[in-house]
């Protein structure tokens, strides 16, 4: 945390006091660039493909604005971080959500599949999943990628805790498969990551 104060105190001392495009500043995104390439060699555009946004929340809120009308339905796997639900009520959409269970909390995607209809526009997805801990597999993102094919149902993966991995598990991005990352809204966490979520 102190170098990332020198970073601040460096920066303002520039006089960097204006505001940001509103996309987030082009250094940074360039650098978010570089970082999701070496962590899932994934390459996007740091210019039309990567958005920066006041905390997470409001890039999640942000993406379910920009897909979800009114009477669409979004599926979210419950236990869910509580801002999915108003997110979705917001823009009009129905939450349909598929609750999970100890002490696992794994996803069966066959009964994930009976909740699939027409009017189905989005699944949010939470690896690693906050408040159950649960670790989305590769077979989990197998059988999703299987679960939308053909479909345009849009994936708003949740990965703020990207880096808060345990017990020998690995964390798998939407990204890491070509598929379903052509479908997917990612969101990541500047504070999740460097542990200073109050600096938003």
């Amino acid at each position: 945390t102190s170098r990332l104060i020198r970073c601040v105190q460096d920066t303002t001392a520039l006089h960097h006091h204006q505001y940001a495009p509103m996309a987030g500043d082009i250094t940074l995104r360039k650098v978010i660039s570089q970082k999701v390439a070496l962590c899932y060699g994934s390459s996007y555009d740091p210019v039309s493909e990567i958005t920066v946004t006041a905390g997470a929340t409001q890039g999640l809120f942000t993406a379910i604005s920009a897909f979800v009308r009114s009477g669409d339905e979004v599926i979210i796997f419950e236990p869910a971080y509580d801002s999915y639900t108003p997110s979705i009520v917001l823009a009009g959409g129905k939450v349909v959500p598929f609750r999970l269970h100890e002490p696992e909390f794994d996803i069966d995607w066959h009964k994930v599949a009976q909740l699939v209809n027409d009017k189905t526009r989005m699944i949010i997805v939470n690896t690693p999943n906050n408040p159950t801990g649960n670790v989305f597999t590769q077979d989990d993102w197998q059988a999703l990628d299987l679960l939308v094919a053909g479909t345009p149902i849009i994936i708003l993966s949740d990965e703020v805790y990207e880096h808060l991995v345990y017990d020998g598990q690995s964390h798998e991005s939407v990204l890491k498969y070509p598929n379903l990352k052509e479908r997917s809204v990612a969101a990541f966490s500047f504070g999740k990551t460097f542990h200073c979520t109050g600096w938003k």
